[in-house]
């Protein structure tokens, strides 16, 4: 709830205050409208509770019809957040359900730029995935969620701490986002990602960041759908060194 409370509050940027003010700027009131909207039983209400709120912290009296905006828009995605089904379960990437998680890392990597699964997994594939895991695990770099769908081990994201030159502050950088085939459309990606943002939050990284194929349109409107936004002029380069035994 307070992820979706943030990031709607920070795409409302009163008064223009971000990106230019530290990241936790508005976490006072961001946590008053959280406690607002656990009680509140109308928009309006809602609406204004945050007109109250950030005009008792700017000393200035905010439009209701702007406040009510703000309210109908986390009013409508903590309904949708509240939709997420109860069967899917989050845990961390351990070397006790790596074997389980082979397959996953073996469908990520038959997928195409576009998502989709492409071929059928081998059994060398899957020694290989459980070589490829070990090696996350022992580097102890990388932080990876999977998710259980009524048990079964239905999808993974995995990410990394980067840090913002300009800020000093912390960056997470999504590497992977993958969910099987035969478990796709039901809100597994979506939790996911919450899990992630909310990391980011908890850590007070300045932002989260991800390279994702033009072409795979789901992966990018989901994106879209948590606020991220395609910075035009960039570029990705990459340098693949001598001594690692597989490019990617």
């Amino acid at each position: 709830m307070e992820n979706i409370v943030r990031q709607v509050i920070h795409e409302w940027n009163p008064y223009s205050l971000l990106p230019e003010a530290p990241i936790d700027e508005f976490d006072s009131e961001i946590e008053k409208v959280v406690q607002s909207l656990t009680v509140a039983s109308t928009v309006e209400e809602l609406a204004r509770s945050i007109q109250k709120i950030f005009s008792s912290s700017f000393g200035e009296l905010f439009g209701y019809e702007n406040c009510f905006h703000v309210a109908k828009k986390i009013w409508e995605h903590s309904l949708e957040d509240m939709k997420m089904p109860a069967n899917i379960e989050i845990v961390t990437l351990t070397h006790a359900n790596a074997y389980h998680s082979r397959s996953l890392f073996c469908g990520y990597n038959n997928s195409s730029s576009n998502g989709v699964d492409t071929k059928a997994t081998s059994i060398e594939e899957l020694e290989q995935s459980g070589q490829v895991i070990k090696r996350i695990l022992d580097a102890d770099l990388a932080i990876c969620y999977l998710a259980k769908f009524e048990s079964h081990y239905a999808g993974f994201i995995i990410c990394t701490w980067g840090i913002s030159v300009s800020t000093g502050h912390r960056v997470l950088r999504i590497d992977g986002l993958y969910v099987a085939s035969e478990f796709r459309n039901k809100g597994i990606a979506k939790t996911l990602m919450n899990q992630v943002v909310d990391l980011a939050n908890e850590k007070k990284a300045t932002r989260i960041q991800l390279e994702t194929y033009a072409d795979n349109i789901p992966a990018s409107s989901l994106y879209v759908s948590f606020g991220f936004e395609k910075i035009h002029g960039k570029e990705v380069y990459m340098l693949f060194c001598k001594w690692t035994d597989t490019a990617l």
